[in-house]
């Protein structure tokens, strides 16, 4: 097992890139386009903490997780939108956000752990 599968904060972008997955995938049929930048950004949520954890700099890592909440900040943006147009159901939404903020939270306690301090501070 890699480093980064230990990792809470890579344990909870994965199970939420799952579940964004089998939304993507229904919501392909009707907006292409959203289903994309959904997928993207969770993918990328995930990728960002398995890439980071690459480097042997902390500052590097702290900066790869800092992209996660940049990704999991626009998942939560495309939900939004993808509700509000009737694409994604009500039930849908609450659990991506559920499972986004569990993302959120355990990302947010990683990269202050490697920042050591405010996750908006240089690290």
């Amino acid at each position: 097992m890699s480093a980064y599968e230990d990792l809470d904060a890579f344990k909870a972008c994965h199970e939420l890139t799952l579940a964004v997955h089998r939304v993507a995938e229904k919501l392909e049929e009707r907006d292409t386009t959203l289903s994309g930048y959904l997928w993207a950004a969770a993918l990328c949520a995930s990728s960002r903490i398995a890439r980071g954890s690459g480097f042997r700099n902390r500052r590097m890592f702290a900066a790869c997780v800092d992209r996660t909440l940049a990704a999991l900040a626009e998942i939560s943006y495309y939900l939004e939108m993808g509700y509000a147009m009737g694409l994604i159901s009500k039930e849908e939404r609450q659990e991506l956000e559920s499972l986004g903020g569990r993302a959120l939270f355990y990302s947010m306690k990683l990269v202050m752990s490697l920042a050591g301090g405010s996750p908006n501070e240089p690290a």
